[in-house]
């Protein structure tokens, strides 16, 4: 398993939170009054937890300041990081979220049985798949019995949300900010980029769980590529040259395409004509991405290689495994899904398919601008209770978000040793088919530490992928109002973007034009936007 494994959710998605009526009504039963938390407010106002970094290990491939991850070879020797259990016979009650394989369950699973005992009590996981998570969640807040560790994933999106937070969940300011997080060290090790993204209300809400901060720009089938005379992308001058060599990658005679991605792979020609990551600060006004000349460009020149046919009709609504066989398939040469995703496509590598990560030109022939929006899975909040909950509940975290290294670290995300998987001759541990059922127990979508980038035995995934967050990291740009809380965005921002969605898929697909898209524009900044700009101001301006 590797130790950036593939994710589904980002902080773009857990931005686009939408309204949920059920939630809403269990909400009112809080009796929470919306002044008090329905404010704007910035991470600023919050004493984050200090950064303490590990101390100890030595990767392979080194991190850097700006956040790339290190990278490693083999396990390091494998060392202890929580001296004491840290429950005494207590339950922790939790709900998660698993995506793909379903996890065995606790009476049959070596692995959850070995963590329950070095916990020293029991952690009871309601386990939900990513399908039925958003009604289980709506369930439970509605039922009133809450458990101590939730997860709050962008599917889960509730309005007033900021009013849920003060009635039901821990303000964890004074158990964690400043040197209150030395406490509990791996919180600690957390460097402050992700927790400046778990604040809502003025408050430090929220537990994070790290990302490799930016999603990258999509795969290309460097084989196809080669295959049209493009041996290194750098030979790419600018968008009409990438133009051209869509064009020469498209045969749709023999089912080939240059672009098959969902949604039409836009995050690629978001990061080639450099469109604002949300928003963008510009002469002390902010302005949507949507509301730009970017933005504009981009959907125009996504349209015209649509109308060319360098796109596979109907790719932008696939499913993400229609995607992945198509690609794999070599239907298409290029495609947008998340860097941490690349072991996926790596495992089928043969003499006609090497997926590589793709890096595109800037439009104008300077680079393109890639994005800080992978810093978070998705949040984790905590019950709210007396000091001694809230502390015995982050102590359960502090040993989940364990390090890279670590034995903790081990257990959670490789098992028990022989019944889980074996070590090979180089010391890497290798999942048994049984491991991977045992650690699907979605421990690490609870608490986590900051990722490293580690593939068991693969020295050169392990190599593509740290090359290619050094190149695309220090490239990616946050959004200014990434660590601000506006309520209206939160709830209104998803049901005001979702028009200007559409217009934008059916004038890329000639059903509408960039006149309804601008129009749809409009009506955004009429119905709200202009609103949530106001606040997203007054909250830069504290």
């Amino acid at each position: 398993m590797p130790a950036i494994a593939p994710t589904f959710l980002s902080r773009r998605g857990f931005l686009a939170l939408s309204g949920a009526t059920a939630l809403a009504a269990g909400l009112a039963a809080c009796g929470s009054s919306p002044s008090a938390t329905g404010r704007v407010s910035n991470a600023k106002d919050v004493l984050l937890p200090r950064f303490t970094p590990l101390q100890g290990l030595s990767p392979d491939l080194p991190g850097s300041a700006a956040g790339v991850p290190p990278g490693y070879f083999a396990y390091p020797k494998p060392f202890r990081s929580v001296a004491e259990a840290p429950l005494a016979g207590e339950t922790v009650a939790a709900l998660s979220m698993f995506f793909s394989t379903v996890p065995t369950p606790k009476g049959e699973n070596a692995a959850w049985q070995e963590v329950e005992r070095r916990l020293g009590g029991v952690l009871d996981i309601d386990a939900v798949s990513d399908a039925d998570f958003r009604a289980r969640f709506a369930t439970t807040v509605a039922g009133g019995d809450l458990p101590d560790l939730m997860m709050y994933p962008a599917s889960a999106a509730q309005q007033n949300h900021a009013q849920f937070l003060e009635a039901a969940c821990a303000d964890l300011t004074e158990h964690l900010g400043g040197d209150a997080v030395n406490a509990y060290p791996n919180l600690a090790a957390i460097p402050e980029l992700f927790w400046s993204q778990c604040v809502a209300a003025g408050k430090l809400y929220y537990l994070p769980i790290p990302r490799g901060v930016t999603s990258g720009a999509g795969f290309h089938n460097a084989a196809l590529f080669e295959g049209v005379g493009v041996s290194d992308l750098s030979q790419i001058a600018d968008a009409e040259a990438f133009l051209e060599v869509l064009g020469e990658l498209t045969d749709s005679a023999r089912n080939r395409w240059a672009l098959g991605s969902s949604g039409f792979g836009l995050a690629i020609f978001r990061s080639m004509f450099r469109v604002p990551p949300g928003w963008r600060q510009d002469g002390g006004r902010l302005v949507k991405d949507i509301e730009t000349d970017e933005y504009l460009a981009m959907i125009e020149y996504v349209a015209k290689a649509y109308a060319a046919g360098y796109i596979v009709p109907g790719s932008e609504a696939w499913q993400k495994n229609q995607m992945l066989n198509a690609f794999i398939g070599g239907q298409t040469a290029l495609i947008y899904d998340g860097l941490p995703g690349y072991p996926t496509y790596a495992g089928s590598t043969s003499d006609a398919f090497r997926p590589l990560p793709f890096q595109p030109v800037g439009h104008d022939g300077g680079q393109a601008q890639m994005f800080q929006d992978n810093v978070l899975l998705a949040p984790v909040m905590v019950k709210k209770g007396p000091a001694d909950h809230v502390e015995r509940v982050l102590r359960v975290a502090n040993f989940l978000a364990a390090p890279f290294g670590s034995e903790e670290y081990l257990l959670l995300n490789f098992g028990v040793e022989g019944a889980d998987y074996t070590m090979d001759a180089g010391g890497n541990p290798i999942l048994t088919d049984a491991g991977k059922a045992d650690v699907a127990v979605p421990w690490r979508f609870l608490a986590a530490p900051q990722q490293a980038v580690y593939y068991a035995g693969n020295e050169e995934q392990t190599r593509t992928v740290h090359e290619a967050y050094s190149t695309l990291i220090p490239l990616a740009v946050a959004d200014p109002v990434a660590n601000i809380y506006s309520p209206t965005a939160v709830n209104k921002g998803a049901s005001l973007a979702q028009p200007v969605s559409d217009a934008a898929k059916e004038a890329i697909a000639g059903r509408g034009t960039v006149k309804d898209l601008q129009a749809a524009i409009k009506a955004w900044a009429a119905n709200g936007g202009d609103t949530i700009r106001g606040e997203y101001e007054a909250g830069l301006a504290q």
